[in-house]
This record gives C-alpha cells, structure tokens and sequence, in this order.
C-alpha cells in the first residue's frame, strides 16, 4: 500500500513537472498528435490562460474531434469545472504552444459545464445545441445558423 501510494505521488509530481507537451514528435507537415494536444493550454486572445485540454472528444461516426475538453479553475484538481469546447472554436497560437479561444475568463464562467466525475451524454441533442449555442457556432449538421451566445466567433 506505501509503494503504491509512492508511485502515484511521484507519476503525480512528473505530470507536473512538464510545463508544455513534447513537440519533437510533431509531424514535419503541422499535424499534431492527440498525446501533444492533450496538456496544452488553452488562452484568450489577449494570451492569459483559461486553462487546459484534458481530453478530446471524437465523434466516432464522422471521425472528427467534436470537442476538446477544457480544464478550468480550481486548486490541484479541486473544484475544476470541465468544458466542452467545439473543435471548431479553437485556433492554434502562431508559435503552436497555446489554442485560443475567443472568450474572456469572466464569460468562460459562464460556459455550460461539467463536473469531471460526473460526463453529461454527449449524444444528447438538447445538450449539444446549448453548447454549440453559448460558443455561437453552427451545429453540426444543421443547415441552420448560430444561435445567440456569451462568446464570439472566432
């Protein structure tokens, strides 16, 4: 049990340990890999730091990432709130260490949420359009245009 508790403590302490992803394995055509994407943070536009992706959420029928899950607020992984971002609101930063997301940290706060233990069904359409509606981005596969949001488009 003391061995076991040592080697989270350590795994713990070398995840955060590293500031920013490898970016020695990023493919000489821009492309990144989703373990590089993972742990990247996220930031405004005027570069201060929402937070960072956790995961990526693909949608397995079309193979697209649908969302990145961002990591937002709390201490040490207390009382964070996760947020799923569409894809499609996130631009690469020009020296490729940051995403972007055009939004400010007060109407982040906004943002449906999550709890991290606690995943909403992803599947639902209800949630799905109050996601696509606050970050103001066309649903996929609805013709139709944005709905009104807190955030704009980027």
């Amino acid at each position: 049990m003391r061995q076991t508790i040592v080697v989270v403590v350590l795994a713990a302490l070398v995840m955060l340990s590293m500031n920013e992803p490898s970016y020695a394995a990023r493919d000489k055509s821009g492309v990144l890999k989703a373990r590089d994407m993972i742990g990247r943070k996220v930031v405004d536009t005027e570069g201060k730091k929402l937070g960072s992706i956790k995961e990526l959420v693909i949608d397995p029928d079309q193979g697209i990432v649908q969302y990145a899950v961002l990591d937002f607020g709390g201490f040490l992984g207390v009382g964070d709130k996760y947020f799923a971002v569409p894809w499609g609101t996130l631009k690469m930063s020009a020296d490729h260490k940051a995403f972007i997301l055009d939004i400010s940290k007060r109407d982040l706060k906004k943002a449906p949420g999550f709890d991290k233990r606690n995943w909403p069904n992803m599947n639902d359409q209800g949630w799905v359009f109050t996601i696509y509606k606050f970050y103001e981005v066309p649903v996929p596969g609805d013709a139709g245009a944005a709905g009104k949001g807190q955030a704009g488009n980027p």
